[in-house]
């Protein structure tokens, strides 16, 4: 799973969602939603981590982390779609 680190990085760097949403030309809402480390994100387009490492200035490395997910949520993830297409039969 990504974790996505900007509220860490913003909090750092002693800057609100708000200010980011100023300096990188970003709605309000998505630089709030893109700062809450509760919320799991989806989508975001290259041009908004562009414009994240330029506003911070720093390296997407230094906004994206990769966490291994605990087994048992795959197997279970793998169970519900062998039951899923065997039900399909």
């Amino acid at each position: 799973m990504i974790r996505f680190r900007l509220a860490e990085v913003l909090k750092d760097k002693a800057w609100t969602p708000y200010r980011l949403a100023q300096v990188t030309g970003l709605t309000v809402p998505t630089a709030y939603r893109l700062a809450d480390p509760e919320l799991r994100f989806g989508r975001f387009t290259a041009d908004t981590l562009d414009r994240l490492c330029r506003a911070l200035e720093v390296q997407p490395g230094d906004l994206l982390e990769w966490v291994s997910e605990p087994q048992d949520s795959t197997r279970r993830e793998a169970d519900r779609r062998a039951e899923h297409v065997q039900g399909r039969s």
